[in-house]
């Protein structure tokens, strides 16, 4: 019979990385997301900001203004991740979570890190080695977070 201390306590925290193809379904709807809402911000910022102007006059980008929509792009996956616990609208939409590795969500300081590693150049690169070899991408080796597969994980519970 078991006794009541052993009720009581929390279950073994167990993460189990999101499988390959969901990371890569997060990346491409983030990208999407992302895009979506920068055409909205372009509209009403092309007034104002060249960038726009040239985005919109279909006119090549310089590396500079590259450099600044990855930013963006940077500011946009914090700002996600930080208001969401570690949730993205495409984590959301596969299950999936980035989460500290004692299993609780990301919070506001780790996933401004994970933003500005993504910023990085050939971050993605990082992560495309998954394809090769058992790896973890930048953003989340350096920041020593983990995106888990929220039904096949046991996290703890939110206090």
């Amino acid at each position: 019979m078991e006794n009541q201390q052993d009720l009581l306590e929390e279950p073994v925290i167990q993460l189990v990385p999101a499988s390959l193809g969901k990371r890569l379904a997060n990346y491409l709807i983030d990208v999407i997301f992302f895009s979506i809402l920068l055409s909205f911000l372009m509209a009403f910022a092309a007034p104002v900001y060249p960038l726009m102007q040239k985005i919109i006059g279909g006119q090549p980008i310089d590396l500079k203004d590259q450099l600044m929509i990855s930013f963006l792009y940077g500011l946009y996956m914090s700002a996600m991740e930080a208001i969401l616990k570690g949730k993205t609208i495409a984590k959301y939409i596969t299950g999936t979570r980035a989460v500290t590795a004692d299993g609780l969500p990301v919070n506001s300081q780790t996933a401004f890190a994970r933003g500005l590693i993504r910023i990085i150049p050939f971050e993605q690169l990082s992560a495309l080695l998954m394809l090769f070899i058992p790896s973890r991408p930048w953003h989340d080796r350096w920041s020593n977070s983990f995106v888990v597969d929220e039904a096949k994980s046991v996290l703890p519970k939110n206090k």
